[in-house]
């Protein structure tokens, strides 16, 4: 059956039907014919100039794009039963794939989540990918830790991911553990690094791949969404190095291009760049707009530009792949389908003059023909129906469709309208309507279904904009007040939505990505969307999901600070950007939000007078605020400022029994009383995770098992649970802590091991040593007396000119244990005596010493 024979199954449109899209489909056949002959003659390469490999087809909305994209797609496969007026599918003597991106409703290019679909797409029970492979683990363990690869076996009936976890124990023979198909964390990622630069890789041609160990380390250095989609480059190698028979046709379709287009350049310099780095990939593009990556005036915004790379790019290309500007439907087609459908399958009769009246408004677009028999089920009587009912506008005749709806659906298409995406359950939410009646709207012509794993519905741009525009003199229709009503109602859907998916950082981000153009859409002030952008983990990728920043709107304003995380930044760049934009013309509450990140930013950078200067500052404008108050008395204790913090804590008392003991137990760890300075961290620790605040929690219990380990008091199990539980989450600082624990609770080879795997996390995440792994590096020397190890580790610390710090202090004295004078004057802790807490030390240090 072909295609044309399925006009009236119930589900079938016009927009389904591409009787004369014989061009484009020659268009097709010659680009696959083209690139099934450079991979037969061997001739695509990554490092040639030139690249060939881009078929688009642009045009307005509603012209059937995405339903040519789709045609395409089954016909390469052999899927279509009846070609219709297109030749047979030819006879490819290689395996033949395809994979499918969507990017309706969404800005953002997912880099890591393309390179996976390609990977699934030639997977295959006698051919691994080792290059990537690889390289995606490292990626993964440093950019998600903690976070599961995704199963793809659903869409591409294959289990991926298995046979990464297999390839990679196959071929890291010395990395000392199996990967199974749980989290990759960095461990994980530092073992891979370790086994690639030390050529521990079972297989000669591997460790020939000198792109593997350049990017492995650029992903350890800053694991971002531009090296994400360099692993591109590896599946191209690894594809490379099949046999030609066995290099597999593979043609990725990227579809509603023009989402990505929209706003500068960010996301497309992504797609970019794995477009690029896959020559032996065929990429059928469909947008509203061609593109122009082969204009010479691109060269800095996208990494692949000019006309010597993208030659088929150029309007004046006569050979395909090239680009196409999509026409309309020919008057004999847009005929051909109308007859076909009058009198059948439940649609009315039209008369030739109604079909003459269709055909001329139509201009040969699918979506006008789809709303015209629409309206023609809607409005039929007995009798056939006049030219009369037809021909006007789209927006009208969208407008009519909505109109013959039943009330309770035009309401659910009218909240629908107001999101790029959507499911049953939210609109029926968002409404107070059936869930039912949600479904059954699902099911019009006006709905679009695609492959989303939230929000799988959405309306056609011409659609929404019709809906929105609607006469307020319609009945049901929305006044300005309505439709305000129903935006609050909506964002109340979306937060219960996210508080149903608090435990997916993925759905999280889905959920709050539509929020965040809700609110953009109509100037919207929403706490809570500001509060759960910055509790997601990864600032960074959370900014790609953000709608354009601007200094007029308070979302604008918003969506701005994660400048700050934008591809990735250093610290130092960061507190730049956070001290330029907390400069700016901003509203009260982001303000603020900005001023706390920049003083976050300047603990983590040590710049403590910065961080207290911004923190004052912040509590003199919110003076009730728990969070100020110990954050302030926080920052004052890194000073060593005793009499400051007291008279702060007098001033501002905390109103927090956990807050007040954590306090407690800095300054008892200060006296040397590391029994009671280890409570008070676990205390707090135990707190904040009944109030659901793990991370942070996490970072208490950390710091206990330091105080913990100092006094002999850890175990080995609990700092190896700790390091994993923080692997987990990515919190580096926190592995640090848990790991020079663990080595403090360890002696001699397991020590050893412990010292050298804190050594290649630093190496592995670019980080240079500090108090924590200073000390148990010196603990380690005094228990074996290695002086050589002690002079060394003071040496490095001593040119490294770290201020005072409760970590720092802990150097010290252990340097002055083993003999050397002290570098920090004694400080008065308040109620203590210098020479007292120095002894108490001593003591503590010499149990450590011969325990």
């Amino acid at each position: 059956m072909s295609d044309f024979d399925r006009v009236f199954e119930t589900h079938y449109t016009a927009t389904d039907l591409f009787i004369n899209r014989v061009p484009e489909h020659a268009a097709f056949a010659g680009a696959t014919r083209h690139q099934d002959e450079q991979l037969s003659r061997e001739t695509i390469e990554l490092g040639q100039t030139a690249r060939r490999n881009v078929l688009t087809f642009y045009g307005i909305g509603g012209i059937g794009k995405t339903e040519l994209s789709k045609r395409l797609d089954r016909w390469v496969l052999g899927e279509l039963s009846d070609s219709g007026d297109w030749r047979p599918r030819p006879r490819f003597d290689r395996p033949v794939r395809t994979v499918r991106f969507d990017f309706h409703g969404s800005r953002a290019v997912a880099a890591v989540d393309i390179v996976l679909g390609l990977r699934a797409a030639v997977a295959d029970l006698g051919h691994r990918f080792p290059a990537f492979d690889l390289g995606l683990a490292a990626w993964w363990a440093f950019g998600r830790p903690g976070t599961p690869l995704p199963d793809l076996s659903a869409v591409h009936g294959f289990d991926v991911r298995t046979q990464i976890s297999d390839t990679l124990n196959d071929l890291l023979s010395d990395a000392g553990a199996r990967f199974g198909i749980g989290p990759l964390t960095v461990r994980s990622g530092i073992r891979l690094v370790d086994a690639i630069r030390d050529h521990r890789l079972r297989g000669r041609t591997l460790r020939e791949c000198i792109p593997l160990r350049a990017l492995v380390d650029e992903a350890r250095r800053a694991p971002s969404p531009y090296v994400a989609a360099t692993l591109a480059g590896l599946l191209s190698w690894d594809l490379a190095n099949l046999p030609p028979a066995k290099r597999p046709l593979l043609v990725a379709f990227a579809d509603a291009f023009e989402y990505v287009q929209r706003d500068g350049r960010d996301q497309e310099r992504l797609f970019n760049r794995i477009v690029h780095l896959t020559p032996g990939v065929l990429w059928v593009v469909t947008s509203h707009n061609r593109l122009d990556w082969n204009s010479p005036g691109l060269t800095g915004l996208l990494p692949a530009t000019g006309p010597a790379v993208w030659p088929g790019l150029s309007l004046e290309a006569v050979t395909d792949p090239r680009q196409h500007l999509v026409g309309d439907l020919s008057d004999i087609d847009v005929e051909r389908y109308l007859a076909a459908a009058s009198s059948t399958a439940g649609n009315p009769e039209l008369t030739p003059d109604a079909v003459r009246s269709i055909r001329q408004a139509a201009h040969g677009l699918p979506l006008y023909l789809d709303l015209s028999m629409a309206i023609a089920r809607g409005a039929a009587g007995d009798s056939a129906l006049s030219a009369a009912e037809f021909g006007r506008p789209l927006p009208e005749l969208v407008a009519r469709v909505f109109a013959t709806l039943p009330d309770s659906e035009r309401e659910l298409a009218r909240t629908a309208s107001l999101i790029p995406r959507f499911d049953p359950e939210l609109l029926a939410q968002a409404t107070g309507g059936l869930v039912g009646d949600a479904y059954r709207l699902c099911e019009q012509t006006l709905v679009t279904r695609d492959h989303h794993p939230l929000f799988p519905y959405r309306l056609h741009d011409a659609v929404r904009a019709a809906i929105v525009d609607e006469p307020v003199a319609n009945r049901g229709a929305w006044a300005a007040a309505d439709r305000a009503a129903r935006v609050d109602r909506l964002i109340e859907a979306l937060r219960e939505r996210h508080a149903q998916v608090l435990s997916d950082s993925e759905r999280r981000l889905d959920v709050l990505e539509i929020t965040a153009s809700l609110c953009a859409a109509r100037n919207l002030a929403v706490p809570w969307l500001c509060r759960e952008l910055f509790n997601i983990p990864g600032f960074t990728k959370t900014a790609t999901r953000l709608p354009p920043a601007d200094t007029f709107t308070w979302s604008g304003q918003l969506f701005g600070i994660f400048g700050g995380w934008r591809d990735n930044p250093g610290l130092a760049e960061r507190i730049v950007f956070l001290e330029r934009y907390a400069a700016g013309n901003l509203s009260d509450d982001l303000s603020e939000m900005t001023r706390r990140r920049l003083a976050y930013a300047y603990r983590t950078a040590s710049r403590f007078e910065d961080c207290l200067r911004t923190l004052s500052q912040l509590l003199s404008e919110n003076p009730g605020s728990k969070l100020y108050r110990y954050q302030v008395a926080l920052t004052l204790h890194a000073l060593a400022d005793y009499s400051g913090m007291h008279a702060h804590l007098a001033r501002y008392p905390l109103g927090d029994a956990t807050a007040e003991q954590r306090l407690r137990s800095d300054l008892a760890f200060d006296r040397g009383q590391l029994a009671e300075a280890a409570a008070g961290a676990e205390a707090r620790a135990a707190h904040l995770r009944a109030d659901g605040r793990h991370r942070t929690g996490l970072e208490n219990h950390v710091i206990a098992l330091w105080r913990k380990a100092l006094i002999g008091h850890a175990e080995p199990a609990e700092c190896e649970a700790a390091y994993a539980e923080a692997d987990q989450f990515g919190v580096r600082l926190n592995m640090r802590a848990a790991l020079s624990a663990k080595a403090i609770t360890l002696r001699g080879d397991a020590a050893r091991a412990a010292l050298n795997e804190a050594a290649a996390l630093l190496d592995a995440t670019s980080a240079r040593p500090s108090y924590r792994e200073w000390s148990a590096g010196l603990i380690y020397g005094l228990r074996c007396g290695d002086r050589a190890l002690i002079e060394e580790i003071r040496t490095r610390w001593l040119d490294s000119g770290r201020r005072w710090s409760q970590g720092q202090q802990v150097i010290d004295r252990l340097c002055v244990y083993a003999g050397y004078p002290a570098r920090y004057p004694p400080f008065h802790v308040g109620d203590g005596d210098s020479a007292a807490i120095d002894r108490r030390w001593h003591s503590v240090i010499a149990e450590l010493v011969a325990g």
